[in-house]
């Protein structure tokens, strides 16, 4: 998780902004900055900097998460990562969700931030920037729709040709507001438009190996655009069911227990400073299962 309490024991006095650095293994400053916060308790109180301390003190900071993110391609100014899925992209909280920020700083320096995201939900490719102006800059190219983002999905039924699903968005303030998260298709939406191509099909399981282009970046545009097309991605749980399964789906997710849905981010392809890069990740394990002894393509 992002940030992890820990319990010490010190055996002699000791001064609190000594001991946070030497812990931590950062500068003064960095572990000023963490008593300022009021990180290191002491009976539930805060311990100040220049307090000495000994005894049991507890300290809360940021720590690396054991999931299975990696660093698949590095530049001087950005770095891509390989999401896994059911992690959040930016922290949520201090103890109960891990976050692909937290690896990212690890690996590129505490500066370092994603410069778009992916759902909880979706596996697959992040960029992040090393500095505030790499950040900047590639958070533009994605405002500006310069970046070409392909995902895979196993999607049920058949899918046997080439699909434009142009269908508007809306991102409503849900009256059910424990469904409030969920998008819906409306003419007063923002216009969304998916290209779905067929890659494979397993008559056995009846499900669709699919290649999506998304031309627009609304929320959860993928999961409900295919919905809509009665084609859910499997381990959908928010959209294309009763709001009954839905709340349930949230409630498995809080709980960590949720089904794993099959959508993964694959490929971004985007010119940056002057160089053009095409970026891949391979086909997640978890798919494979669906696709044993399967062509891959029509």
């Amino acid at each position: 998780m992002p940030f992890v309490e820990e319990e010490f024991e010190i055996l002699k006095p000791t001064k609190a902004l000594f001991l946070v650095r030497d812990v931590l293994k950062c500068s003064l400053k960095e572990a000023q900055r963490h008593l300022d916060k009021q990180r290191l308790k002491q009976n539930q109180q805060a311990v100040r900097k220049s307090q000495i301390i000994q005894g049991v003190v507890r300290l809360i900071y940021f720590k690396p998460n054991e999931k299975q993110e990696k660093l698949v391609f590095e530049t001087k100014d950005f770095g891509a990562f390989d999401k896994p899925a059911q992690i959040y992209t930016h922290p949520k909280g201090y103890f109960y969700h891990e976050s692909l920020l937290d690896c990212i700083q690890s690996h590129l320096g505490k500066n370092a931030h994603p410069a778009h995201r992916l759902d909880y939900e979706t596996s697959g490719l992040v960029l992040a920037g090393k500095t505030l102006q790499s950040v900047k800059d590639l958070k533009a190219l994605f405002m500006q729709k310069k970046v070409k983002k392909t995902y895979l999905a196993l999607a049920h039924g058949l899918v046997d040709k080439s699909i434009i699903i142009d269908k508007p968005i809306l991102t409503p303030e849900n009256i059910q507001k424990d469904l409030h998260i969920r998008s819906q298709i409306s003419p007063l939406g923002k216009p969304s438009i998916t290209l779905v191509e067929p890659l494979s099909y397993n008559p056995f399981l009846d499900i669709s190996l699919l290649k999506i282009t998304p031309l627009t970046g609304r929320t959860h545009q993928i999961r409900l655009h295919l919905s809509s097309i009665n084609h859910r991605i499997v381990g959908e749980g928010l959209y294309g069911v009763a709001d009954e399964e839905a709340r349930e789906y949230l409630q498995l997710k809080r709980e960590n227990n949720a089904p794993t849905l099959m959508l993964h981010a694959a490929s971004l392809e985007f010119e940056f400073k002057g160089a053009i890069y095409k970026i891949a990740s391979p086909m997640p394990e978890r798919f494979m299962p669906f696709l044993k002894d399967l062509s891959f393509f029509y």
